[in-house]
């Protein structure tokens, strides 16, 4: 179910709002503060003004059409990976040059409506490449593959070795056609500047051997500390060494290129808060358990990166304050053994109808939903 509301507050929502919305609409709540979003977008683009960078949000962290659109409305471009997506992201406003077409294995079909719709792609393959351009293509997108470029990058299968780019050139000319972009996945959620600097350092020095490049997009990055502890993602100073690295560019080619940034989940995972009422408490194992409403068939994230957990805590009722807390484990009602949402230290009075609330969950957790274990659609508001 989906509810928008009007809210001139930004900041962070009181447990008494938080109560008051599940109580009026229910749980599981998935709660959108469309106001922390607007200050992410202006923090962003401060951090990024002086590499002159345009910011691009990835559709697959957050596919909700209400966030798509006020990304679009205040000049956001989207990333995106997939037909429905970019279906999606020109529902939501934004104009065809504001996207670009970011995947693996492409098919023709999908080849052919970006090319009709004047859509930008990057390129993952050199047999990707040589069936876009023969299709008519004037241009193209490729992806390099960071660890390819030797400077610590993390190994994964996206984009082409680095070594390819003379080679995707020779394709080019034979197609009377240039490489106009390219394209890097530098990883995700890095929590500092100096994990990620290198790898650019070095993308951008191949860059500037490609005498048609137009733009640069970059993908991933800027981490989430999901634990609330230790020193925050250093903006500053990943705005400043992104500068040098695309001033350098533009000295060593006499001209301008396009930087985009794609800051990963940074731009909306704490806009959002997943609210769940217990339905049960149990004891097995030495383990104090208890189960919710909530799953992660429809809150996935846990499930997926159990590595880095979300924050949980009780929406306090009235007894509850200063009453002993007890590390209790969080499951869904489902019979899956790994439905498992996390733990916390939660009240040892913990009861049936008692609220939690779990942080950080606007970025891949309701994209990210299935049908598996057959949970209903949770709820969603924006405020």
């Amino acid at each position: 179910m989906h509810q928008s509301a009007n809210s001139t507050c930004a900041g962070k929502r009181s447990d008494e709002e938080l109560a008051n919305l599940a109580k009026r609409i229910g749980t599981p709540l998935y709660i959108y503060d469309l106001g922390r979003l607007r200050n992410r977008i202006i923090e962003l683009r401060t951090t990024f003004r002086q590499a002159g960078a345009k910011l691009f949000f990835a559709t697959m962290a957050n596919d909700r059409l209400q966030v798509l659109r006020l990304l679009a409305r205040y000049g956001v471009g989207a990333c995106v990976n997939s037909l429905p997506h970019l279906q999606l992201a020109r529902k939501a406003g934004f104009h065809t040059s504001a996207i670009q077409f970011t995947s693996t294995g492409m098919t023709r079909a999908d080849m052919k409506v970006a090319q009709d719709l004047g859509v930008r792609v990057n390129l993952d393959s050199l047999q990707q490449l040589e069936t876009w351009l023969a299709l008519g293509a004037s241009e193209a997108g490729i992806r390099i593959n960071a660890a390819s470029l030797g400077r610590n990058g993390r190994a994964d299968r996206i984009g082409m070795d680095a070594s390819e780019l003379h080679l995707a050139q020779g394709i080019a000319k034979h197609y009377r056609s240039k490489i106009t972009g390219l394209h890097i996945y530098v990883g995700t959620n890095f929590q500092t500047p100096d994990q990620m600097l290198p790898t650019l350092n070095a993308f951008f020095d191949l860059a500037g051997a490609l005498v048609s490049i137009a733009y640069i997009n970059i993908g991933g990055g800027i981490g989430v500390n999901y634990a609330h502890r230790g020193p925050a993602f250093d903006l500053p100073a990943f705005g400043k060494g992104l500068a040098t690295c695309a001033n350098k560019l533009r000295s060593r080619l006499g001209r301008n290129v396009e930087i985009i940034v794609e800051p990963g989940r940074y731009f909306v995972a704490d806009c959002a808060v997943f609210l769940t009422t217990v339905t049960d408490r149990k004891r097995l194992a030495g383990k104090d358990i208890a189960a919710v409403d909530g799953s992660v068939s429809v809150f996935p994230r846990p499930f997926h990166h159990p590595d880095t957990p979300h924050q949980i805590r009780p929406l306090t009722r009235p007894g509850q304050n200063g009453h002993r807390r007890r590390k209790m484990l969080v499951v869904g009602r489902t019979t899956f053994s790994r439905d498992i949402l996390g733990s916390s230290l939660l009240p040892s009075n913990l009861r049936s109808g008692d609220l939690i609330v779990i942080s950080d969950a606007g970025a891949y957790s309701a994209s990210m939903a299935s049908r598996f274990l057959g949970q209903p659609e949770p709820h969603e508001i924006f405020l």
